[in-house]
Parts: C-alpha cells; sequence; structure tokens
C-alpha cells in the first residue's frame, strides 16, 4: 500500500496542490463558458474573449509555477529541504508572482473590452480607456517591483539580505489593484443604472455585474494573510511560513478569470430577460444604436437572453423584434 500523505502543521504541501488545480480547472471551464457563448452570440470571437485568454494563459503558467514550488517542498520547513529544492521554491514563487500580475491585468483589460461594447457615450468610453491605461501601468509598475525586488544577478533569492520590503511593495500594489477593480465596477453601474428595464431585472444585472467586486474582496483577504504571515513566527521561512497568502492568490487569480465570463454563462442567458452584450448578431429581440456611419460605423445591442421571456410564442412562431436607432454627427 502506498505511503498516505498526511496533512499536518509542519506538511501544507498537499492543501496548496489541491487549491491551485482546482483553481486552474474551475478557471479553465469559465472560459470555455465565456468563448462558447461568444461565438453563439455573435459567431466570432472578438478581443474580449482574446484578453480572457491571455489571462488564463498566464494563470496556468503560474498555477504550473506554483505547483512546481509545492513538487519542490513548499509548504513544508524549510529545514527540511535541501539547498537545491529551497532555491527551486524562490524561483518558482519569483516566476509565479510576475505571472500573476500579467493574468489579472488581463482579466482588467477584458472587462475594459467589455465595457466598450457596451456604450456608444463618448465619457463612458474615455473613462473605460482611462481604466484600460490604468490596468496597463499597474502592470508595467508590479512586474517591474517583482522582476528586481531582489536585485541582481539572484533577483529570486530572498535570503540574499538585498530584498526590498516585500510588506510595503505588495500593499501597494494590492490597493491599487482593489481600486482598480472598483473603478471598473462604477463604471459599469454608471452604464446600467439610466436603462429603461424592469426593476427586477435591472437588479439582477447590476448583483451579477458586481460579482466583479468579488476579485477586490479576494485581494483583501490574501493581503491579511500576508500581514499575518510577515510578521508571524515563520516569516522567515519561505517555504512553508507563507502558504496560505499562496493559495489566496491563487484564489484571486481564479476569480478574476471567472468574472470576466459570468455576463456569457448559459445561466446569464437563461435568467435575465435582458443584458448588454456588444454582439454583432442578427436577429433575437435587440435595441441597436449605430453611432457614425459606413464601415466606420460601431454597434451596441440589448439583447434579449431570457429563456423565460414574457413575449411568448403564438402559434408556434417565435416572435422578435430589433429596433435600430441612427444617430449623425453635427458638423
Amino acid at each position: 500500500m502506498a505511503d498516505q500523505v498526511v496533512v499536518s502543521a509542519s506538511n501544507r504541501t498537499p492543501v496548496v496542490q489541491i487549491v491551485t488545480w482546482f483553481c486552474l480547472v474551475v478557471s479553465v471551464l469559465a472560459f470555455l463558458s465565456h468563448a462558447g457563448v461568444k461565438v453563439y452570440i455573435s459567431r466570432s470571437l472578438t478581443v474580449e474573449t482574446g484578453f480572457v485568454f491571455l489571462a488564463l494563459l498566464f494563470g496556468s503558467a503560474q498555477s504550473i509555477a506554483v505547483s512546481l514550488q509545492a513538487s519542490n517542498g513548499f509548504g513544508k520547513p524549510t529545514s527540511s529541504l535541501s539547498n537545491e529544492q529551497s532555491q527551486a521554491v524562490m524561483k518558482s514563487a519569483y516566476a509565479a508572482a510576475i505571472l500573476f500580475f500579467f493574468s489579472i491585468a488581463f482579466s482588467k483589460l477584458a472587462i475594459v473590452a467589455f465595457i466598450d461594447g457596451l456604450t456608444p457615450k463618448k465619457l463612458d468610453r474615455r473613462l473605460n480607456y482611462a481604466a484600460g491605461a490604468f490596468a496597463i501601468v499597474w502592470l508595467v509598475v508590479a512586474v517591474f517591483i517583482a522582476a528586481f525586488q531582489c536585485g541582481l544577478p539572484r533577483p529570486w533569492d530572498k535570503t540574499s539580505g538585498r530584498c526590498i520590503n516585500g510588506l510595503e511593495w505588495w500593499d501597494s500594489i494590492t490597493i491599487l489593484n482593489m481600486v482598480s477593480e472598483a473603478a471598473l465596477v462604477a463604471l459599469e453601474m454608471g452604464i446600467i443604472a439610466p436603462l429603461q428595464m424592469a426593476r427586477q431585472r435591472k437588479v439582477s444585472l447590476i448583483c451579477l455585474l458586481t460579482c466583479r467586486l468579488l476579485v477586490s474582496i479576494a485581494a483583501a483577504i490574501q493581503l491579511h494573510f500576508f500581514h499575518q504571515d510577515a510578521s508571524g513566527p515563520l516569516k522567515d521561512d519561505y517555504a512553508l511560513g507563507y502558504w496560505r497568502s499562496t493559495i489566496c492568490n491563487q484564489i484571486v487569480q481564479c476569480v478574476a478569470t471567472v468574472t470576466t465570463s459570468l455576463p456569457y454563462t448559459k445561466i446569464f442567458m437563461e435568467s435575465f430577460e435582458s443584458g448588454l452584450i456588444g454582439a454583432e448578431r442578427p436577429g433575437g429581440k435587440t435595441e441597436r444604436s449605430t453611432e457614425g456611419s459606413g464601415p466606420s460605423g460601431r454597434g451596441w445591442e440589448l439583447l434579449d437572453v431570457s429563456r423565460g421571456s414574457a413575449t411568448r410564442p403564438i402559434d408556434g412562431i417565435s416572435k422578435t423584434q430589433t429596433f435600430t436607432v441612427e444617430t449623425t454627427r453635427r458638423a
């Protein structure tokens, strides 16, 4: 009989591995849901889907890096590891941090692309582009700090004594991450609130979109545990002392990917009579406004996504209506 792996105070490796792979599987399923429904709606994949894919790609690489950490003894006391294993744990943690920032940033850009398809209003779009620019700047700063946190030629070696204060820079990056997530949700709410639709429908849609705030909540929890780990008795044990904040990072990354896909899930399509989805699909109950004319025109649609819509079929025929609003630019 094979030896059983026992989770104990000195062996958290199985917990890290289980959470890591579970979050990765959930993220993959969320992306498949997003891409499948997007193809069903618009018959094509868009920039938004590309950003979600990149978020998943970097997230998968990050999860593999954490898995390599665990395979080299992360979750066990450093004293029980060889020097080669300790170095491998720190190198994997170094790579995982950088990949984590890329995954989160691309999930933000996916939300920016989603919002861009919601409204033709110039002010909303400018605010949205500003949020996207902030996400890019956040990514550049976070990756730069993470890449050189301990100086060259061994930027991963946290035992070198040359590292910057990890708690301070992680606080700053995480707080900015939380603020940007809240800003994206506020922008979505600002677009949804003026729409004329049934109150229950609007509340349901708002609740769905505000699920993105779970990213900020998960990040706050991760920051709490990171503070505890960095000030606890195992603060200098980089193999065992930071297992809780590490699995919290996996959850943050998973939630960030999943929440980019919520507006496109089957549940969303079957549960709401109206949703705002930028699409090019003819048919269905859509309210489409066109800004400009010719090939440069841009369309936004209000798509009926309810299986139990108030419009019932008559004589076995489902009735659909398309409303087109043409706007002209003033000279």
